[in-house]
């Protein structure tokens, strides 16, 4: 990486570091170099008071510019723990059993999202590793699980899963569509979220339901959101691979902005050949060119960690 990148003042996301930020970084990352990485990014998010909006320190984005600092060879930091992020591999999970639901959308009413609990979260990791086409990769990042039940007879079941989380790094058409800089898209990023998984559970044939809990989500993500980040996105984005088409994003008035073009979001070389992807997002303001950029709410005046992730 460019050691340019880091010359101060530079931008990590919506935070502004100077030259005696980057001084602290480097006098934190020799002193504490008996300690792991996250205690390293802890140590320095508590000294720089780098907070998400809900008052949560920013661990892991610390933890990302650190490790862009050492590719620039700026600075030197204790060896990587073995990392189990990503790949599911809990073996006592199980997912929900699938229930055969038919009939019309009407009758299913009231169909709500309802976000997954602590205690259900293997459950829904389960049943999204099990039943989706593409499986399942812990989410890295700020994220929301849902539950799509609705009423069949007396009880509520489950019909499907969701997953929103963090947005694409850079993708060509998007960023075209949207007119932004690359550095607006290095601080803004975080204010669009990723519908990254959606999942209609096998045996439920409902005509019109994934348009309809496409809907729902947009009314109820940014609320959530909100309640567990403290902002709220203003636009959602989605990639739909084939043989999928994206009907039911179009019926729900999403915007089809291009292709991506077929690299991960890591290839730096251009060498991960991946399938070509349709690009799609939902504006979830009217402003929401303008609120795209605008400055990062306060946050909140309390300590803590991220989410765990």
């Amino acid at each position: 990486m460019n050691p340019s990148r880091w010359n101060p003042p530079f931008w990590v996301g919506d935070r502004e570091f100077s030259a005696e930020d980057l001084g602290t970084i480097r006098n934190i990352v020799y002193r504490c170099r008996r300690l792991s990485r996250e205690e390293i990014a802890a140590t320095i998010c508590e000294n720089l008071s780098w907070k998400a909006p809900n008052g949560h320190l920013k661990v892991m984005a610390c933890r990302e510019m650190l490790k862009g600092m050492e590719s620039a060879g700026l600075i030197e930091l204790p060896p990587a723990k073995g990392s189990r992020r990503h790949v599911i591999r809990d073996t006592e999970a199980r997912p929900v059993s699938v229930v055969s639901v038919s009939g019309s959308l009407a009758a299913l009413r009231p169909v709500t999202l309802d976000p997954v609990t602590d205690q259900e979260r293997r459950m829904w990791n389960a049943t999204m590793a099990a039943y989706h086409p593409l499986g399942y990769r812990r989410p890295i990042g700020a994220h929301q699980r849902y539950w799509i039940r609705g009423r069949q007879e007396d009880d509520r079941v489950i019909l499907g899963c969701l997953l929103f989380g963090a947005a694409a790094k850079a993708v060509a058409d998007r960023d075209s569509w949207i007119g932004w800089s690359a550095a607006e898209r290095s601080r803004f990023r975080w204010r669009i979220v990723n519908n990254n998984r959606f999942l209609i559970l096998p045996g439920v044939r409902i005509p019109h339901l994934a348009s309809h809990v496409l809907g729902l989500a947009a009314r109820q993500v940014p609320k959530d959101w909100e309640r567990r980040y403290g902002y709220r996105p203003v636009l959602m984005e989605t990639f739909v691979e084939e043989p999928w088409e994206g009907t039911c994003y179009l019926a729900a008035n999403w915007l089809r902005l291009g292709e991506t073009a077929g690299r991960g979001r890591q290839d730096r070389y251009r060498e991960a050949a991946l399938p070509v992807k349709s690009i799609w997002a939902y504006p979830l303001d009217k402003r929401w060119k303008k609120r795209l950029v605008e400055p990062a709410p306060q946050a909140a005046n309390e300590d803590g960690a991220e989410d765990d992730f």
